[in-house]
C-alpha cells in the first residue's frame, strides 16, 4: 500500500477557535506510519475565568476576561460573513474578502499593516468559515491601543486595492490547480457537495477556478459592506487587561461600525433516501482510493450536541477510536481512518473518512459501516465509554491555557446563545452521557442503512466489488467533475 499522510479534513476541531473555518487541503507525500497514541491522562480541573460582558449602541457583543497570569491578551473577533452567505455563482467570495482584509485599508498599505504588527511582537489573522469569518490578533498588553486600531481599521476600512485582489486571484488559482489532481481534497469537496446540495454549506470554501475568475472587486466591496457589520459580531479580549478601561477602548476603535441586517441561515434539507447512494470519482491514475461516507448531522444547539462528542469519541475520534483499531489496527487496509461531525448554525455533516488501496476500497467500506452498525447494536462498555470522555474532558483544560484560546472559546459559547455556564459545565455534561443515550443516537441520529458515499480513485478497480455490494453506483469521470454543481457533473 502507498504509504501518504492523512489530508486534513475541512473543518474544525470542534473546541478551537474557529471551529467552522475552512482547512488548508495538502498534496500527497510520503508520510511516517502513525503511532499508537498513549493512553488518555486523567482529566484536570476547569477553572474557567470569569468574564464581563456588554452590548454596544450598535449591537456588538463585547466580552472581557481578565487574566494576569502573564502580560499577553488574545482577541477574537466573529463576523457573521461565512460562505453560508455568498452567492452560489461566487463560491469563494466569503474567503477571498477575509483574505484581502490585511492587504491594505484607506490609511495603511498591506506592507505597513504587517510592519505595525510585527513591530510589537504580535500576530494578525483573519479566515473565512461556514457560518462566520474571524479575525485574532495577540500581542502584549500594553500595546492593546495599537492592537485594537488595527483590528478595527482592517474590519472597519479595508481598501481592497485591484493589484492585491489580483494577486489574490493568481495565488487562489495556483493553489486549486494542485488541489483538483489530490484526491482526498477531491472527496472532500465532493462529499460537501453531494450532503448539501443547494446549500451554501456545500460550496467549496475556497471556490472553483470558474468562480474565483468571475469575482469582482464590486462583488467583494458589497459581500464587506453587507456582511461585516457589528450586528451578530462578537469581540472577545482575554488577558492582562481591566474590563472597565477596555470596554472604553473597544468603545472609541468599534463604537462607529454600522449595525447593518441580522441575515440568518438558510436551513439544511436533508434529501430522504431508502439505500446508500454510492459516488464514485473515476480518476484512473489514483494508486489508491480516498473514502468518505455519512450525512448530514446535527446542529451545535441541538439537545445530542454532547452525546454526539462521546459517540464521536468512540467511534473515530483518534487512535483509540473503534475505526481506527477495525480499519488500520486489525485488517491494515489502511493508515488512518476517523470520523467527525461538523455543528454549525444549521446541521453540518457527520463524516466517516479513510484511505486504501485500490483493490481493497470495497472492503474498506464495507468495515468502516459495519463498525458505525455496531455502536447502534449495544451499548459502550463502561471501561472504553470511561476512557473516551476522558480524552474529551482532558482535551478542553489545554484550549483554555492562552488568552488565545480563552478568547476562542468564549466567542464560540457566545455565537450560539450560551454563556459562561455552558463552558464552565463542559466537563459536567461530558461526564453526564451514559452509554444507554450514545446507543440511542446511533440509533436514531446514524443511518448507515442510507449512507451517502464519495469514493475518488480508479473506478475500473473497485466498481464491480461496489455494485456488488451496494447495487448500481454513480460513476463521474475526473474530467467531467464539477464541484461547483449539486449534481457534481459538468452541463
Amino acid at each position: 500500500m502507498i504509504r501518504l499522510r492523512k489530508r486534513a479534513l475541512l473543518a474544525l476541531v470542534l473546541w478551537s477557535a474557529a471551529a467552522v473555518a475552512s482547512a488548508a487541503q495538502e498534496t500527497p507525500a510520503p508520510a511516517k506510519k502513525k503511532q499508537t497514541p498513549p493512553p488518555p491522562q486523567p482529566a484536570k480541573e476547569v477553572h474557567f475565568p470569569p468574564f464581563e460582558q456588554k452590548t454596544l449602541g450598535n449591537g456588538l457583543k463585547v466580552v472581557v476576561v481578565e487574566q494576569h497570569e502573564t502580560p499577553a491578551v488574545g482577541i477574537q473577533l466573529l463576523v457573521q460573513a461565512g460562505k453560508a452567505h455568498e452567492p452560489a455563482t461566487k463560491a469563494g467570495l466569503a474567503q477571498a474578502t477575509a483574505d484581502l482584509l490585511r492587504q491594505g485599508t484607506a490609511s495603511r498599505s498591506a506592507q505597513q499593516i504587517a510592519e505595525a504588527i510585527d513591530s510589537v511582537g504580535g500576530h494578525l489573522d483573519t479566515n473565512g468559515g461556514w457560518d462566520s469569518a474571524y479575525a485574532s490578533l495577540q500581542l502584549t498588553a500594553d500595546q492593546l491601543d495599537l492592537g485594537l486600531d488595527l483590528l478595527s481599521d482592517v474590519i472597519l476600512r479595508p481598501s481592497f486595492p485591484a493589484e492585491e485582489i489580483e494577486r489574490w486571484r493568481h495565488q487562489s488559482l495556483n493553489s486549486l490547480q494542485v488541489q483538483i489532481e489530490d484526491a482526498g481534497y477531491l472527496a472532500d469537496t465532493a462529499f460537501a457537495r453531494a450532503v448539501f446540495g443547494n446549500h451554501p454549506y456545500g460550496l467549496p470554501d475556497e471556490g472553483t477556478p470558474e468562480s474565483v475568475q468571475a469575482i469582482t472587486r464590486d462583488d467583494i466591496v458589497a459581500f464587506h459592506k453587507a456582511r461585516y457589520v457589528a450586528t451578530g459580531s462578537i469581540l472577545a479580549v482575554v488577558g492582562d487587561v481591566k474590563a472597565a478601561d477596555t470596554f472604553a477602548k473597544v468603545e472609541r476603535a468599534f463604537g462607529a461600525w454600522p449595525q447593518g441586517a441580522d441575515e440568518k441561515v438558510p436551513p439544511v434539507a436533508e434529501p430522504k433516501r431508502e439505500k446508500p447512494r454510492v459516488i464514485v470519482i473515476d480518476k484512473p491514475d489514483a494508486v489508491q482510493t480516498e473514502i468518505r461516507a455519512g450525512h448530514v448531522g446535527l446542529a451545535f444547539t441541538d439537545p445530542d450536541y454532547f452525546v454526539s462528542l462521546v459517540y464521536n469519541s468512540v467511534l473515530g475520534q483518534g487512535g483509540s477510536a473503534r475505526l481506527y483499531n477495525e480499519v488500520r489496527r486489525k485488517r491494515g487496509l489502511s493508515y488512518g481512518a476517523d470520523s467527525s461531525f461538523i455543528p454549525a448554525y444549521q446541521p453540518g455533516w457527520f463524516q466517516i473518512s479513510t484511505f486504501t488501496k485500490t483493490e481493497s476500497t470495497s472492503e474498506a467500506l464495507k468495515v468502516a459501516l459495519d463498525v458505525v452498525e455496531g455502536m447502534a447494536k449495544e451499548p459502550v462498555p463502561a471501561t472504553e465509554l470511561s476512557e473516551r470522555k476522558t480524552y474529551l474532558t482532558g482535551v478542553f483544560p489545554m484550549q483554555i491555557e492562552t488568552p488565545q484560546g480563552i478568547s476562542g472559546q468564549v466567542v464560540q459559547a457566545l455565537k450560539y446563545g450560551y454563556d459562561r455556564k455552558w463552558l464552565e459545565t463542559y466537563r459536567d455534561k461530558i461526564d453526564a452521557v451514559t452509554a444507554q443515550q450514545v446507543e440511542s443516537f446511533a440509533q436514531r441520529r446514524i443511518h448507515p442503512d442510507r449512507v451517502l458515499a464519495v469514493l475518488v480513485g480508479n473506478a475500473a478497480g473497485f466498481k464491480a466489488d461496489l455494485e456488488k455490494a451496494y447495487g448500481p453506483v454513480e460513476v463521474i469521470p475526473y474530467h467531467d467533475l464539477d464541484l461547483a454543481r449539486p449534481e457534481l457533473r459538468k452541463k
